[in-house]
């Protein structure tokens, strides 16, 4: 996600007169012509223009009412494109002001989502590795607007908070492959588009922060509220090198909204840790606060669905709706077109799917988890009974999104996998 200031093209509508002649709404109304903006998007050292697919959602409703059924435009989707910018997803959607030259409010929000209910969207930060798709923003501002101004200026603000470690390593080693976890954080909650106000916060668990292929720069979006106090950094690289820091005494205060905390980290091997003191500043401002994490022998937590810690089959039945997480089974054959077709057929033709199991032994359907392999051409070469009919019985890693798959609980989305004999 990305900022830059935006036209959403908006195409025109025929409707028929009572009398059944041709209105152009052109004539007779005036498109809305919106400009986005990120609040102080441009002191950021990153992310200053939208990307390729970026979605916002938008209500146009009447001025001075709330923010209800009767909204005049409801989670409209724009999507922006590099070559058009933003347009709606649907042609159809394009917004108009009033005929009548009544005055509107608008209400956006980033990033899309279709699942909206209650004009609620829900916030849950337990993956963070794609920090665009969690970084929900908000406008309310462009209110009383009418066709004789059809501009429209919506500006958009971070409701959440925002954590950045700058990493190093006292002799300077390469962190590539290093991974991140910080304790004891808050990560669902909901957020009221009608007044802009976040529910409270639940679901504390470990997170592994989004960390760059150097290993030199680690984020979290966290939920405003969220104490620190009593959490923990680890720092893991390779098998055997863990680093650790408490955050007692450097967080000292609950994270404010719309502000980013940001760390210079060393790791470092001695036993003292070195914290030098800073300020918090605002999330578009320059950082100043520097702590030394050191090297322990201590064993780092888990993260449920961790590349260190997978779910096992019968777990990632249990937990749908999980995104990014890695599953370990063995595989034990196919489905052919329908979970009722289990196959364990090498001479077939299923190359799409494998199904995992706990056991290697396992004929139980329902005991079973059916894996769509068809996103990276590698994997499915690679995983596939019919290419690979010793994989039957075989230990395997795979990494992906827990959704259903043949109407049955199932891993689809697959992005990575590794043997495990």
């Amino acid at each position: 996600m990305k900022c830059s200031s935006f036209i959403l093209p908006l195409l025109g509508v025929i409707l028929l007169a009572c009398e059944g002649e041709i209105i152009d709404p052109l004539k007779g109304s005036k498109s809305v012509r919106l400009n986005a903006e990120i609040e102080g998007m441009k002191t950021r050292a990153s992310h200053t223009s939208w990307e390729t697919g970026d979605a916002l959602g938008v209500y146009m409703k009447r001025s001075g009412v709330p923010l209800d059924a009767s909204a005049l435009a409801q989670n409209v989707k724009y999507v922006y494109n590099d070559s058009t910018g933003f347009a709606p997803k649907n042609p159809s959607d394009s917004l108009f002001f009033p005929f009548n030259g009544s005055d509107v409010d608008f209400i956006g929000y980033y990033p899309y989502r279709g699942d909206i209910t209650n004009f609620t969207y829900p916030v849950n930060l337990t993956i963070q590795s794609n920090q665009a798709a969690i970084d929900l923003m908000y406008s309310d501002n462009a209110t009383g607007r009418n066709m004789s101004n059809p501009s429209v200026n919506l500006v958009y603000s971070h409701r959440l908070s925002k954590v950045v470690l700058q990493i190093a390593h006292y002799r300077s080693i390469n962190l590539s492959g290093l991974s991140v976890i910080l304790t004891g954080v808050p990560t669902e909650s909901s957020f009221n588009l009608v007044n802009g106000t976040l529910s409270a916060l639940s679901g504390v668990v470990d997170i592994a922060l989004g960390v760059n292929n150097e290993g030199t720069v680690a984020e979290a979006i966290l939920l405003p509220g969220t104490d620190l106090s009593a959490s923990h950094l680890w720092f893991v690289l390779g098998d055997d090198q863990v680093y650790h820091i408490p955050l007692t005494g450097i967080v000292t205060s609950s994270l404010a909204q719309s502000t980013q905390y940001l760390f210079n980290v060393t790791l470092f091997t001695e036993e003292d840790p070195l914290i030098s003191t800073g300020e918090i500043t605002d999330w578009l401002t320059a950082p100043s606060q520097t702590i030394t994490a050191d090297r322990t022998g201590d064993l780092p937590p888990a993260i449920k669905g961790s590349k260190t810690d997978p779910y096992t089959v019968s777990q990632a039945i249990a937990n749908q709706g999980k995104t990014e997480v890695w599953v370990k089974g063995y595989i034990v054959g196919a489905f052919d077109g329908a979970i009722s077709k289990f196959v364990t057929d090498t001479t077939g033709q299923v190359r799409t799917n494998v199904a995992l199991a706990d056991l290697a032994t396992e004929t139980e359907i329902a005991r079973m988890l059916p894996v769509n392999i068809t996103t990276l051409s590698a994997m499915k070469n690679a995983l596939n009974i019919v290419d690979n009919p010793g994989n039957i019985g075989r230990p395997v890693m795979i990494k992906g999104n827990l959704a259903a798959y043949f109407s049955v609980p199932g891993l689809r989305e697959t992005t990575d996998y590794q043997f495990l004999d």
